[in-house]
């Protein structure tokens, strides 16, 4: 029972926190209609900065803030030079770009600071509370708190704010929009740099747990990318849902079943989703008149 709860538990702090790798992607996918395949390597570019200025003796604080400058601006860059450019060709070009990007990035990586794994600092290893008897550090609870505030931000801004309806304007029908004098273009850039300071964000909390390599931040493209799936790729509320169930599931995989297994259950799960609810259990279905 005791291993129950604490895989429970563990797997529901670990999923809020990869779920901001969907928010990510959710965030993108409204405006642009398209997948970001270049988020991890964006992240990455952000965490070897910040380690590099981590090691020259700058406080936690300054590293974290860097690097979610540093992916910020990647991101933002990303957008404005390439992708968002592309998109005049059809999605399907500006989406192909994103994983040309992501490999030139990671490329550029291991010539510039080699491929070997290396520690990247926490916000704290000392314990926090107990919840059931299961021991949460400072990182953990401020993963859940970051994390938690991001979606509820996202959100209230999508939901409430002009720029956030217009955003969703955008990708609903281009059309209209333009007849509004929505602005297409910059809109579709704010998308791009709110989407790089989550992959930094989403980085600063993966990092510590899995060690940083040119490729490491990029196993949670995969978690985020089945979160959407699964949660529907225009909802931050089913990327959350989904981001924590996947979480708890592979947790319950790893432990009583077999590590090898997650992967398997992870697509699995995503291809049982599709079969039933092609939008996700959250997307929306689009109308189309004729």
């Amino acid at each position: 029972m005791e291993l129950l709860q604490t895989s429970l538990i563990l797997g529901v702090v670990v999923g809020i926190v990869y779920s901001l790798s969907g928010a990510g992607l959710v965030v993108i996918f409204r405006t642009s209609g398209y997948i970001s395949f270049t988020q991890g390597d964006i992240a990455a570019v952000g965490l070897f900065v910040g380690l590099a200025a981590y090691n020259s003796g700058a406080g936690y604080v300054w590293t974290a803030l860097l690097v979610i400058a540093v992916s910020t601006l990647v991101g933002g860059l990303v957008g404005a030079l390439i992708t968002v450019p592309l998109e005049k060709h059809g999605h399907l070009p500006a989406a192909l770009s994103t994983i040309a990007t992501a490999l030139i990035i990671s490329g550029l990586l291991n010539l510039t600071v080699g491929g070997d794994p290396r520690s990247f600092p926490e916000v704290s290893r000392s314990e926090a509370l107990s919840i059931l008897g299961v021991q949460m550090s400072w990182s953990d609870v401020a993963g859940v708190l970051v994390s938690a505030s991001v979606f509820i931000g996202l959100g209230v801004f999508f939901s409430r704010s002009r720029m956030g309806v217009a955003m969703r304007a955008v990708n609903d029908n281009k059309l209209a929009g333009e007849l509004l004098g929505v602005p297409d273009r910059r809109l579709k850039l704010v998308s791009w740099t709110v989407a790089g300071a989550l992959s930094g964000l989403l980085g600063l909390f993966v990092a510590p747990i899995l060690s940083l390599s040119t490729v490491s931040v990029n196993t949670l493209l995969v978690f985020g990318f089945c979160a959407i799936v699964i949660g529907g790729f225009d909802s931050i509320f089913g990327a959350l849902v989904a981001g924590t169930a996947i979480g708890v599931m592979t947790n319950l995989t790893s432990t009583y079943l077999d590590p090898n297994l997650v992967p398997t259950v992870l697509w699995a799960s995503m291809l049982l989703v599709l079969l039933v609810r092609p939008n996700g259990l959250f997307g929306r279905r689009k109308l189309v008149r004729v």
